[in-house]
């Protein structure tokens, strides 16, 4: 800048004259110098300065860089171009002056520094922090400088020269920059958009020195601003809550902030914008007297606004303006950052609870190029990769090698098929476990292809359907099963009906209604079961139910031991048995009087599935004189059953006290042909 020369004095004061031609080329400094009255300053006549002096003037004077000499006793203070910048407002009037009157809002900090200078001692200071007013308020700056002694001719330290730079706006810089990084550090640590404007207002009214601070959230229709929670130094009252902008503020307030203006105001009660009478109360009422807003407008809506606040008069500098705006701006994304994960945070978890509920097991994207596969944690434990790599992408052959054998070709042609077709992938196949345990999938995905046609990702599904399969499984066993009893059902009333003789029809009917009726009861309880197999004691009671006690009242038979279950072929063939041996008790043996009893019992013998032995013994019944000279229809049933369905063995004693037969057969046996109980026995 230009600095103003005074206008000659009208004493009639002569020219300067060659005694001052030292001063002929310092600039507007060395103009000022010779047209001074030096006459009031410590220094006095310059024509009588030592050479010493003139020597550190001359060099200042022919400086750019700032430079001050102050010589004296008093110090007497002089300066160049340079310098005069520094002083602001305090030039010109510094020249000459004493250097404790310039800057006495600083003396002490400099002073201990200049009396070390002026006791022969140089000293520096980088980036010395200090509170100056050079412009009519108090503003923060920085400077490194120098300060050295000055010798005279006798060797005597006679002053001191101070070379400084001002470095205020490289520190405010770096200290924006350092507040920012740890403003974004802050909010990054942070979780919810609830938090993050209270940290970032806290951080901010404590850099700058405010008492309040805050983010308030403007609604959609711009009238009206709330404060979930803001922060205060302790001194002024808190803002959380809502309020309506432009009955609170006013219209020259919000007229600002709707613009996209930072409102900063030195004053309320002197600001023309809010010393409005109607609307100063409310700077009263909330104890403000100084403000920064920076406003948050997006899409041409004002959306949000970061106030700071102090409760006296400020005077804001352009670096703490800017500091707010940028404050204001991160700490709003970070918001909506926040915002929008905690949105997809909320949709994931419902979209886990859907791919749950429909028994989803992962997601997979299969990066072709790189061959790389991201999969989520289920997906990845169901394949057999730790979790980890899954996440961080692993090469699809850690995923398809615990695919089954038998099914790996046919999964392969699949997915080539969707590479080369882009036709949708679908394959269900086996996956075997770490522990043995087979699994089944159904996969489904898609093929995405880069503008040269290539495939580029391949991404999809997959769902856990072993509990679909293995129902599957059990129904088809279940109808096979069916089918092969009830043929097998069939051929043995087909017997029954052939090979039955009654004396006449009514007998007939019963002994046929008889058979079926054990047959039917046997069906019903291997339904019950779903035809996995049969609890022997419930068949046996099932055969015998008419001759079992009730209510505690004498039974005429006995049923006991081990819970034993019958393999579903077995017990259809086992229930005929027992009804044969049951009826003819009933006709001729000791079920056909009041005191004759049955005791039917059984065990197990031999490892799993074991041998199953029954005994079946009466007493009580008639005499047996001699045995049967031939065998009825019932022994041969007995016979077909034992030997031929149940690949067992028979023996029937007839013992003068009664039957006893005892019967042998293994626990686990394959069901035989419907037609070989004809061919062994029954016919």
């Amino acid at each position: 800048m230009r600095l103003p020369l005074p206008a000659p004095r009208a004493q009639g004061r002569a020219d300067p004259g060659p005694s001052l031609a030292f001063l002929a080329d310092g600039g507007e400094a060395g103009a000022l110098m010779r047209v001074h009255d030096w006459s009031t300053s410590p220094l006095g006549d310059p024509a009588a300065w030592p050479q010493s002096l003139r020597s550190v003037i001359g060099l200042l004077l022919g400086s750019k860089f700032p430079m001050f000499v102050a010589w004296g006793e008093e110090l007497g203070f002089l300066y160049n171009d340079a310098y005069a910048e520094i002083l602001g407002a305090k030039h010109p009037r510094a020249l000459g002056a004493r250097f404790h009157d310039i800057w006495a809002e600083i003396w002490p900090d400099i002073s201990p520094l200049i009396d070390a200078a002026m006791a022969g001692e140089a000293t520096y200071r980088q980036d010395l922090p200090l509170l100056m007013n050079r412009k009519g308020f108090d503003e923060q700056t920085w400077f490194t400088f120098s300060y050295s002694p000055v010798r005279d001719e006798g060797g005597r330290v006679a002053g001191m020269f101070c070379a400084v730079a001002e470095t205020t706006a490289r520190v405010q810089m770096e200290r924006k920059q350092a507040f920012l990084v740890r403003l974004g550090d802050a909010l990054r640590g942070l979780e919810g958009p609830h938090v993050l404007p209270t940290r970032a207002a806290e951080l901010l009214g404590t850099e700058l020195g405010a008492d309040r601070a805050g983010y308030g959230i403007v609604d959609a229709s711009g009238e009206a601003v709330s404060v979930e929670r803001d922060w205060t130094g302790g001194d002024v009252p808190s803002l959380a809550g809502e309020a309506r902008l432009l009955d609170a503020f006013g219209p020259a307030v919000i007229a600002e902030l709707r613009a996209g203006r930072a409102l900063v105001v030195e004053d309320c009660q002197v600001d023309p914008r809010t010393a409005d009478p109607a609307y100063l109360p409310t700077w009263r009422g909330i104890e403000t007297r100084a403000l920064v807003v920076a406003p948050l407008v997006r899409s041409g809506r004002l959306a949000a606004i970061l106030y700071v606040h102090s409760r006296h008069p400020r005077r804001w500098t352009s670096a703490e303006v800017e500091l707010v705006e940028e404050a204001a701006g991160r700490t709003w994304d970070a918001v909506q950052r926040a915002w929008a994960q905690a949105e997809l945070r909320e949709s994931e978890g419902r979209l886990q609870l859907a791919l749950d509920a429909s028994g989803m097991v992962g997601l997979y994207d299969w990066l072709v190029p790189e061959d790389r596969l991201f999969a989520d944690a289920r997906f990845a434990r169901l394949f057999g990769v730790e979790p980890e790599r899954a996440a961080a992408g692993a090469p699809l052959a850690d995923f398809t090698r615990v695919i089954h054998p038998e099914d790996g070709p046919r999964v392969e042609a699949a997915m080539n098929r969707t590479v080369a077709t882009g036709e949708p992938y679908e394959a269900e196949y086996r996956l075997v476990q770490a522990d043995g345990e087979v699994r089944w999938v159904a996969a489904r995905g898609r093929c995405l292809y880069g503008p040269d046609g290539a495939p580029t990702r391949f991404s999809g599904t997959v769902v856990d359907i072993t509990k679909r399969k293995q129902a599957e499984e059990r129904q088809a066993l279940l109808s096979r099963e069916v089918d092969h009893r009830a043929k097998n059902a069939l051929s043995v009333v087909q017997a029954a009906l052939r090979l039955t003789r009654a004396p006449d029809l009514p007998a007939y009917i019963r002994e046929i209604e008889g058979r079926v009726a054990a047959l039917a009861r046997a069906q019903t309880l291997l339904a019950e079961e779903q035809w996995a197999g049969a609890d022997l004691l419930t068949l046996v009671r099932g055969e015998l139910d008419g001759f079992l006690a009730r209510d505690g009242g004498r039974s005429q038979v006995t049923a006991e031991g081990p819970t034993v279950a019958l393999p579903a072929g077995a017990a259809q063939p086992f229930a005929m048995a027992m009804h044969e041996l049951a009826t003819n008790a009933v006709k001729y043996g000791a079920l056909s009087t009041p005191t004759g009893r049955v005791a039917v019992s059984w065990r197990v013998e031999g490892s799993r599935p074991g041998r199953l032995r029954l005994r079946w013994a009466e007493t009580g019944g008639p005499p047996i004189q001699r045995p049967p000279e031939r065998r009825g229809f019932g022994t041969r049933v007995l016979d077909g059953t034992v030997r031929a369905q149940l690949g067992g063995t028979l023996s029937l004693g007839w013992e003068p006290s009664g039957l006893v037969g005892e019967v042998d057969v293994p626990l686990r046996l394959e069901p035989a042909p419907a037609d070989r109980w004809n061919e062994s026995g029954g016919g």
